[in-house]
């Protein structure tokens, strides 16, 4: 209930800052039945997503041309808006807005519908949960903050049990 209390004010704030580029394309969206966000490779690899943040910094050839753990460093290194090499909550919470912020208005009927599924408003609850997630299960120093080196360690961890799970079966 604090959480909700605290995460709540901070959202509608942030919700007033409005789209920060046109919406020729659609972001993917995590899943309530997907991976922990740290697993999530669509969300961690979608290349627009990281071309948008980082204001066409770089091009979009360039960024396709990265290798999966370049894509990963780029989208944890433009979220981390206070440049302290780690992910609070508000940051993580921050990124998976993002993909939320451009699903609302959607480009045809179908796609409005698709998105009134998941949104930031109405899943705040899931949002959290997967945020909490990801701190109690990476966050091995518990300072409350993901750091780089913790993000790699878990998914690494995670992605070796994966590996495991498939050779079993």
């Amino acid at each position: 209930m604090l959480c909700w209390l605290f995460f709540l004010p901070v959202t509608l704030v942030l919700g007033l800052r409005g789209p920060h580029h046109p919406q020729g394309h659609v972001h993917y969206k995590p899943k309530q039945d997907g991976p922990k966000l740290t697993q999530d490779s669509q969300l961690l690899h979608d290349v627009e997503h990281i071309q948008d943040d980082l204001n066409n910094v770089i091009s979009e050839e360039y960024l396709k041309k990265m290798t999966p753990e370049e894509l990963e460093f780029h989208y944890f290194k433009i979220h981390d808006f206070d440049n302290n090499t780690k992910l609070d909550g508000l940051e993580i919470l921050q990124a998976i807005r993002h993909t939320f912020e451009h699903l609302k208005l959607g480009n045809n009927l179908e796609e409005q519908s698709e998105n009134k599924k998941l949104n930031i408003e109405t899943d705040f609850g899931y949002v959290v949960e997967m945020i909490d997630q990801v701190l109690a299960e990476d966050d091995v120093d518990k300072d409350g903050y993901l750091s780089y080196m913790e993000y790699v360690i878990g998914r690494q961890k995670d992605q070796s049990k994966k590996k495991k799970f498939i050779k079993n079966e």
